[in-house]
């Protein structure tokens, strides 16, 4: 058993130089800027005085915990890790048990979330709201109230940072959590955290996309977890849960509501005709729709995600034109022939359809509502609103203040004390002391908003008198050496890929670093390996070098950057994935035995070391070849490296590095807007 401990122990005298470098850099980071305004000051104190800033958690009065300063510096735990015993969670009709996630990453990480779906599974009910609504939504909230939503989780993605505040704000002001009663366990998630206006206006314009990459992360975050979308102007007048739960939908993957767009992807057809009205056409709305949880809704989410773009980004007309172009039916019907459609019609005018993929095998079957009990004509046929179970009214206008006009002259608007309507405009909420709870930035936020701080006061100071700091800076290394470019083959950046110590995190940098677009993705080859894993065509990047695979090329003159991790850790993860990471074959068994025999075998030892010294991975080790020495001495001469154990600490200081100094940092870089 020497073998192997001296492998580790030469790796381990690596990794403590290795470690000492990066703490002495970041000590000196931090007590520089520690005397910063006093709006950083609170952001790195983020960084550095925790109080739980992945979420929050209300019952009746404010929670707050404190962990030492020293323990922050001394390494990066795991936030949730440290409070996740002092979290509980009640899934009593009549309670309000709020959280709050300051950025959508803190939801899917939370272990007290995690913990509650895996042994109590739930409806997740997502609706999307942003200022201009919020009036609407309190009214939403008036309804959702008077149901028994204890087999619910209310999650409420903020659009906007501001409506982030106000809704945060409000329901935590104990005089509003009175009023809270029976709406049981609630999230509030901030979809653009830290962003400007203009920023947010281009978000707005991708919600649909984002829309349904949320859908994909719940169901495969949370395989326990159905996912409910429902409009904040979708009123439920009564209790939806007999209509996905009725026994005619009970082998549905979707239970929606209908709509008419879009046209050309019609799902069914209304047994009438109604052309004047636009309404003989039936298709999925997403104003309101249930998705059953399975890997067959799985699968169709993802490839919803990878398609979205090829129709103007909006979702419903994707998951329509998908079905209907892309899919195959199983079912026969012929929505233009009546007889046909009649077949496939339900005693209460519900139409229901089955599809499966042609590519992967998986069967997706949809039960599509009817206007008498998701109704959108709310003033056109009589009776219909009042027995409907959910008033989705159609109004010409979209704003919120059309939207209230709407329910006043329905009937849907509750008055009284109790009433949720103006609660997100009251004068008296205190955004100030629910942002002092440490829920406005994440640790990953925090290092962003920190180095774009720096970024922009060093550009500052290196900027001539007199000129302008807009020719200071470059979003990233292709438009600074633009007049360089010009061959296919140019490199700006060398990415050394250490397999199983955060590899594919590292693409996803360099590619940003670089100017590859799409940012966001690691470099791959379509459609991956294994099958499925690369999402889009367009992700391979000439101007990185080693952007897939792990084989290191030292012989251009382009910045280099690489990521390491503990060795024992990456050791034990590469043990356990596929080959070539292991010589486990599949279906083998995993053993100790195997795993001593894994780490003595020289194609598997010293990584790290074979790879600073110029070798392929899963080289054989050669002692001669692949020395330590020579190993520190190329690290020393990298422009930059993280290590996977301390993420937001590597990521501030990336863009402290002088090969990256004048490059304006991008938020991916940092984590938070992988949703």
């Amino acid at each position: 058993m020497w073998q192997p401990y001296h492998q580790i122990l030469h790796h381990r005298t690596a990794m403590s130089f290795i470690s000492v470098l990066l703490l002495a850099a970041g000590s000196i980071f931090y007590y520089g800027v520690k005397n910063e305004t006093q709006r950083h000051r609170r952001l790195l104190s983020s960084l550095t005085k925790f109080t739980d800033p992945r979420s929050i958690v209300l019952r009746s009065e404010f929670e707050t915990i404190n962990v030492d300063e020293e323990q922050i510096l001394d390494q990066e735990p795991n936030p949730m890790a440290m409070v996740s015993n002092k979290l509980q969670f009640s899934s009593s009709p009549n309670t309000f048990f709020f959280s709050a996630f300051p950025s959508v990453d803190g939801m899917f990480v939370d272990p007290r979330l995690q913990e509650m779906l895996a042994y109590h599974p739930k409806d997740m009910v997502v609706v999307f709201v942003d200022t201009t609504y919020l009036e609407t939504f309190g009214v939403w909230l008036d309804h959702y109230k008077q149901h028994d939503n204890s087999g619910r989780i209310l999650s409420i993605f903020a659009v906007s940072e501001m409506a982030y505040d106000e809704v945060g704000a409000a329901f935590s002001a104990p005089k509003i959590q009175a009023k809270l009663a029976n709406i049981g366990e609630t999230l509030l998630i901030n979809l653009n955290p830290g962003k400007d206006i203009r920023n947010a206006s281009h978000f707005l314009q991708k919600l649909w996309v984002t829309r349904l990459r949320i859908m994909r992360r719940i169901m495969s975050t949370f395989s326990n977890c159905n996912v409910l979308y429902t409009d904040a102007d979708a009123i439920w007048i009564k209790d939806p849960v007999h209509l996905f739960n009725d026994p005619q939908h009970l082998s549905s993957n979707i239970v929606a509501s209908r709509g008419t767009f879009p046209p050309q992807c019609a799902l069914a057809k209304e047994l009438h005709n109604d052309p004047i009205n636009h309404l003989d056409t039936v298709t999925i709305c997403f104003g309101f729709t249930y998705f059953r949880n399975s890997p067959d809704v799985q699968q169709l989410a993802q490839n919803l995600e990878n398609v979205v773009g090829k129709y103007d980004d909006d979702d419903q007309e994707a998951i329509n034109c998908v079905l209907n172009l892309q899919y195959g039916s199983s079912d026969g019907v012929d929505i233009h022939n009546p007889s046909s459609m009649a077949a496939f019609t339900q005693e209460d005018k519900s139409v229901i359809r089955s599809f499966f993929g042609k590519v992967i095998a998986h069967n997706i079957k949809v039960s599509l509502l009817p206007y008498e009990q998701v109704t959108r004509r709310c003033d056109r046929d009589e009776g219909m609103l009042e027995n409907a179970v959910v008033a989705h009214c159609y109004t010409r206008q979209k704003e919120g203040g059309s939207k209230i006009d709407a329910f006043k002259k329905f009937g849907l608007v509750f008055e009284g004390e109790d009433s949720l309507r103006h609660v997100f405009n009251d004068p008296d909420l205190d955004i100030a002391k629910f942002l002092a709870l440490g829920t406005s930035v994440s640790w990953e936020e925090a290092a962003y908003s920190l180095s774009l701080d720096r970024f922009w006061r060093h550009i500052e100071a290196v900027t001539p008198g007199g000129a302008s700091v807009e020719n200071s800076y470059y979003p990233d290394l292709k438009s600074q050496y633009q007049s360089a470019i010009g061959l296919r083959s140019t490199r700006l950046l060398n990415s050394i890929r250490i397999p199983k110590a955060g590899s594919s995190a590292l693409s996803v940098t360099a590619r940003a670093l670089a100017g590859c677009h799409p940012d966001g993705f690691p470099c791959c080859k379509y459609p991956g390996d294994p099958k499925g894993s690369c999402p889009r065509k367009d992700l391979m990047c000439p101007l990185v070098t080693g952007c897939t695979d792990h084989r290191p090329d030292y012989r251009g003159d382009e910045a280099v950057i690489t990521t390491l991790r503990d060795p024992v850790a990456r050791s034990v993860s590469a043990f356990f994935y596929h080959y070539p990471h292991t010589s486990v074959k599949h279906g083998e068994p995993h053993t100790w035995e195997k795993f001593v025999e894994n780490i003595q075998t020289p194609r598997y030892r010293n990584i790290l070391t074979k790879m600073l010294n110029g070798a392929y991975a899963y080289d054989g080790f050669d002692e001669q070849k692949h020395t330590v020495p020579r190993a520190k001495a190329r690290l020393c001469s990298i422009a930059w490296f993280g290590l996977s154990e301390m993420p937001v600490s590597s990521s501030v200081m990336l863009y402290e590095t002088p090969e990256f100094r004048r490059l304006l940092p991008n938020p991916v870089a940092f984590g938070p807007p992988s949703i």
